[in-house]
């Protein structure tokens, strides 16, 4: 006959109801199960690895309270620089008020400037006296050392040469020549002048020569200031005067024209010393 097992039974009552469900569990069954609960808690303690149980892993929620308790100070910190910055705008305020009740510069950086400026006014203020006393000190040399000599001083071509002498069409130096083009050197002065503007004598001398020519220079008149002194006026309408007479420092002497190689009316003008072109704009010294 054989033995009959035994069983726990178990009785769970559903809510609302009052009959209980029974269940009817054997031994055995049990017991396999608390056999197999303790081999799963042995396999978790003694086979799996040391990272799985590890205590740094259990440290998220004391990082996590550091964190925000590192956070609070950062805040307090924050707002008490704000207060600080607050009060120095504060300060300064209150010193640009006071400066400005005295009357005196808003800022350090408004002084400095004020200051060099100020510097900067007087040295020019400076150079200019200085310049201007320079230049007064030139005159006075050069009006004794004209005193001297009143006939040489009459003879140096010191007068512009026509009254209109403001514009000047081509400097001493070089010039692009108005009929080849091409960049040739200018050994004196180009006026715009109108066709029969009176052209005068720049200083006493006399007239050493009247050229007519076709061609370049066109009417020529050149007069001879002193033994290594001459002035040449070109391009000229007509001659007021003749060869070997003296002229007077004003005199009238040819009337402006465009005769020679130039396709408009204009008066060139020369001075030479020894032959040897100088630039006439260094001896002007009336206007």
């Amino acid at each position: 006959m054989p033995r009959k097992r035994r069983k726990i039974q178990i009785q769970i009552y559903s809510k609302g109801t009052d009959k209980p469900r029974s269940y009817d569990i054997p031994l055995r069954v049990l017991g396999e199960w608390l056999v197999g609960l303790v081999i799963i808690v042995l396999g978790f303690a003694l086979w799996l690895p040391d990272n799985i149980i590890n205590l740094k892993n259990f440290r998220v929620f004391e990082i996590a309270k550091e964190q925000k308790s590192m956070q609070l100070v950062a805040n307090k910190l924050e707002k008490q620089i704000s207060e600080a910055n607050l009060q120095i705008e504060s300060g300064h305020n209150l010193r640009e008020k006071m400066n400005l009740l005295a009357g005196l510069s808003s800022s350090t950086e408004e002084i400095e400037k004020k200051a060099i400026a100020k510097k900067q006014k007087e040295d020019k203020r400076s150079a200019d006296f200085d310049h201007l006393k320079k230049t007064l000190e030139t005159f006075k040399n050069m009006r004794d050392a004209l005193l001297q000599d009143e006939q040489y001083t009459n003879s140096l071509p010191l007068l512009y040469p026509i009254k209109n002498h403001e514009n000047i069409t081509n400097k001493f130096g070089f010039m692009r020549d108005p009929m080849s083009k091409r960049e040739l050197s200018h050994r004196g002065l180009d006026f715009a002048v109108s066709e029969g503007d009176t052209v005068i004598a720049t200083g006493d001398g006399i007239v050493e020569s009247v050229i007519n020519r076709r061609h370049g220079f066109g009417t020529t008149l050149e007069i001879q200031h002193t033994p290594l002194i001459k002035t040449v006026y070109a391009h000229l309408q007509e001659v007021l005067v003749q060869s070997g007479k003296p002229v007077k420092k004003g005199q009238a002497v040819a009337l402006a024209g465009k005769s020679g190689s130039v396709p408009w009316t204009v008066l060139h003008y020369e001075v030479r010393y020894d032959n040897q072109p100088l630039n006439p704009e260094d001896y002007f010294l009336t206007r």
